[in-house]
């Protein structure tokens, strides 16, 4: 019988997120491959950790911090030299290249950048970052960027060389969140075919544009438009004193984190996404696997690639709330077919993503034995 592949997944956390999703579709995709995945974790916790199938390791690095994590993982290296390492996102590559170097294995390093380069300005800590990737990452074996913005960015930012770049767009179980899509939603505005429902959700923060997004429903004309904001965050408690001000916020609902928010997708006339910057943009997919149009701001660097410049969902400016209110009202006049939407989605299924995966792995470990 010939030897099983090894492969570990280094992330910081099973906190509910779009990385820690692909992490999770991915250990499971390539488990079912054939492949011994641990899926190594700087603090195992997180909602989605009992979602993690049982053929999956869960290894804990028991750090407080991604920093604090770089002896635990050389330990985790030298103990059991996978023969790939997989790592998630630009603080935890960095710190995968020096575990990585100081470790006395063949493994070969993989990592992953799921957002620009380019939005890590914020603060020194951001530049210290942005700094330590651009001369730190052609030391790894490979990169995978998640959509062809990401890409560009990697070469324009970094000293990767073209070769060792490669663009894989996140995994979406498309049929699942289709089943899961047809269940009903037990609220009034859903139930009420006279109500239109404006969705969006995720992690309440500037990123996520919502602030814009609140601006643009409150020109929406029409008592009948409700709008739906799931998720949380730091800026949860201003976007409802937003609301307020905009005297909109009966019409507004905050139902916090939504375990499943697929059902609502199926059960909206519109899902919107507002962000200034995106790595990929998976809720867009998700939304569409659901049968939902779409629209969403024209950011760096997935929604335009996945909507195809505008042929699966308008696109406006980032930060333009009249011509947010203007995409949404055309689309709630003209949407787009559902049946559409969901094989457009299909594109991004899942097993496109772990079949790539599965390629990329195989030719590193290829490389690894040749040498």
């Amino acid at each position: 019988m010939a030897e099983r592949n090894s492969i570990a997944i280094f992330l910081t956390s099973m906190t509910i997120g779009g990385a820690e999703r692909v992490a999770l579709d991915l250990s499971s995709g390539l488990a079912h491959r054939g492949y011994d995945v641990d899926l190594v974790l700087v603090d195992a916790s997180g909602e989605l950790l009992t979602d993690v199938p049982d053929e999956v390791t869960v290894i804990n690095l028991g750090a407080d911090r991604v920093a604090t994590s770089l002896l635990p993982l050389r330990r985790y290296l030298n103990a059991h030299d996978p023969d790939v390492l997989y790592s998630m996102m630009t603080e935890p590559n960095l710190i995968a290249i020096a575990a990585h170097r100081l470790s006395r294995t063949g493994t070969r390093l993989v990592i992953s950048e799921h957002n620009v380069l380019s939005h890590r300005l914020s603060d020194n800590k951001d530049r210290l970052v942005r700094f330590g990737a651009s001369i730190g990452y052609p030391l790894a074996d490979h990169a995978v960027a998640v959509s062809k913005g990401v890409r560009r960015e990697l070469l324009d930012r970094t000293l990767l060389k073209e070769t060792a770049v490669s663009m894989i767009y996140n995994p979406v179980r498309v049929e699942q969140i289709r089943e899961n899509a047809s269940k009903p939603v037990q609220h009034e505005w859903f139930l009420d075919e006279s109500t239109e429902v404006i969705l969006a959700g995720g992690r309440h923060e500037p990123q996520k544009g919502f602030n814009t997004l609140l601006a643009s429903f409150a020109r929406l004309n029409g008592d009948h438009r409700r709008l739906v904001l799931f998720g949380s965050g730091p800026e949860t408690e201003a976007l409802r004193e937003q609301a307020a001000a905009l005297g909109i916020q009966e019409r507004v609902y905050f139902p916090g984190f939504i375990e499943d928010p697929y059902r609502y997708m199926g059960a909206a006339d519109v899902f919107v996404l507002s962000s200034t910057h995106e790595g990929f943009g998976l809720v867009l997919i998700e939304a569409m696997a659901c049968g939902c149009p779409v629209v969403s701001t024209d950011c760096r660097s997935g929604p335009s690639e996945i909507l195809s410049g505008g042929t699966y969902g308008r696109l406006v400016p980032v930060g333009d709330d009249r011509a947010l209110t203007t995409a949404i009202e055309e689309t709630l006049r003209d949407p787009h077919d559902a049946e559409t939407l969901y094989e457009r989605a299909t594109d991004f299924d899942v097993s496109v993503a772990i079949a790539s995966y599965d390629e990329l792995f195989q030719n590193e470990i290829k490389r690894a034995n040749e040498r």
